[in-house]
This record gives C-alpha cells, structure tokens and sequence, in this order.
C-alpha cells in the first residue's frame, strides 16, 4: 500500500515581524523553489498558514527542514523567521467511491492545532514509524530551534548543494573553513543520519 506525507505549517509571530510582507514573501518564494525540488503540491491559506502534499513521503522530512532552514536563513537583522510544521505520514485509501485520499492531511491538519510549543512533530497511522520516529523528530526540533542565521543559511545550501562544501562556500562567499564549522555547529552530520533513518523507517513501514 502506497504512503504520502503531508505537511502542515504556520508562521511564528509572523504578525509580530517589523516586515510581515516580507515575511509572507520570503514563505512563497521558498514554498515555490521547494515545490520544484521535491515535487510537491503547496497551498497558503488562513494568511499564514500553509501546506506541502508530498507523494515521496521519504522526502517529507527532509523537506521540512529545508523549509525551517530557509526561512531563518531569510531572517532579517533582529529578527527570527521560523514555523511551526506538522509532518503527517499516512497509508492511501480510497473512499465509497473509488478515490484516493490520504489521512496524512488529516493527521498533518490536527496535528498542528495540538501542537503547543512544539515546532516540529510526526504524526502518522503507521504505529512502527511513530514509534521510531517521534522521539528523534523532538531532538532535531531542539537542534533547529537553536540555529543561528548563519548556520541555516548554510545547512539550507547544503541540502540544495548536493553537499558540496566548496559550492557552498562560493555561494556565501565565505571560506571552506567557515562552512565547515558552520555546518558543524547545525549538526548536519547527526541530521543527516536521521533522515537516513527516517528513509529506512519507512520502508519497514510500507509493511506495518
């Protein structure tokens, strides 16, 4: 049985920001480029509000990190541009009438209205992939939650640079030396094991 995975976000404080159409502008741009890269339907509603359909739910968390990454990385001087993302992961089923639906919108939907100070969470109808998964999705929350503008811009480089740390210093016009121990201090090494591990996760999962 095929999964999906869908997430669901809002802005932080988007209202409080100083530029809330940059802000807002900053979301669609980088919604529009992710859309591109992981082939991904998006949608913007309720102002702030947005969500990413992905039929590749291995990318899924993958994406959202790219998502968190880009937006702090497009943070302005003083301020801190982030969201809230809820990654639902479901099994496909069809309805009464033969067409397909995923309960990952659902689960992604419901998950976000009960997230409290939580700024990324998994919610899913595969018990196995909760249970691998939730725990590990809370520690990289933390690891995000405590990025520097700098280090998202370059972990953000990273995931769309194929890894390449001499492309990634060009682009930022900064030295190897400079990337290197910015993406020390992102943990790109330990996410990059997590979403190895999220990939494999889901494989078992497709059996759960």
């Amino acid at each position: 049985m095929a999964m999906t995975a869908v997430i669901t976000g809002d802005l932080i404080n988007s209202r409080g920001s100083s530029d809330v159409k940059g802000f807002l502008s900053a979301l669609k741009k980088l919604l529009a480029a992710l859309a591109k890269r992981y082939g991904a339907g998006t949608d913007i509603f309720r102002g702030d509000g947005f969500q990413l359909l992905l039929d590749s739910p291995e990318e899924a968390l993958e994406c959202a990190l790219a998502l968190r990454a880009g937006l702090i990385a497009a943070s302005p001087k003083g301020e801190r541009w982030d969201a809230r993302l809820a990654v639902g992961v479901a099994h496909t089923k069809k309805n009464a009438g033969g067409q397909v639906f995923s309960e990952a919108a659902v689960l992604s939907g419901q998950g976000l209205d009960s997230m409290k100070r939580q700024t990324l969470m998994v919610f899913s109808n595969s018990t196995q992939f909760l249970r691998y998964a939730e725990l590990p999705t809370a520690f990289v929350a933390e690891i995000i939650d405590n990025w520097s503008v700098v280090e998202a811009q370059t972990y953000y480089l990273y995931l769309s640079k194929a890894q390449d740390q001499a492309t990634i210093a060009k682009a930022m016009k900064k030295s190897r030396v400079t990337v290197t121990k910015a993406l020390q201090r992102a943990k790109a090494q330990l996410l990059g094991r997590y979403l190895a591990s999220v990939e494999f996760w889901l494989t078992e999962a497709l059996h759960d």
